[in-house]
């Protein structure tokens, strides 16, 4: 269970900046995707959708704080196709452009 979860979240580090599919995410564990949804629940308490959006944001956090990218460059960058910005809020309490000048 170890090595597939190690190998998922490394499928998920390498490639968060492309779109990602749970099949996917499951492939790279060599699980199906009813015991990939329970290897995150169980050591991650949360689904690999879930995981794979908090890794992007904290992604986009990091380049926000680091860079002069555009927030758009940012979005689309950490593979956000949409709804960046209110994912964004949702997670950090503020907007990206408030994150960045804080």
């Amino acid at each position: 269970d170890l090595t597939a979860i190690r190998n998922m979240t490394g499928f998920i580090q390498q490639n968060y900046t492309s779109r990602i599919s749970l099949k996917e995410i499951a492939a790279a564990g060599s699980v199906g995707i009813s015991k990939c949804c329970k290897l995150f629940s169980r050591y991650f308490s949360q689904s690999p959708n879930l995981y794979l959006n908090q890794y992007r944001l904290n992604k986009s956090a990091q380049l926000l704080r680091e860079t002069d990218m555009t927030i758009t460059e940012i979005a689309l960058s950490t593979g956000f196709a949409s709804y960046y910005a209110e994912s964004f809020r949702k997670w950090a309490g503020m907007s990206p452009g408030k994150f960045r000048k804080a």
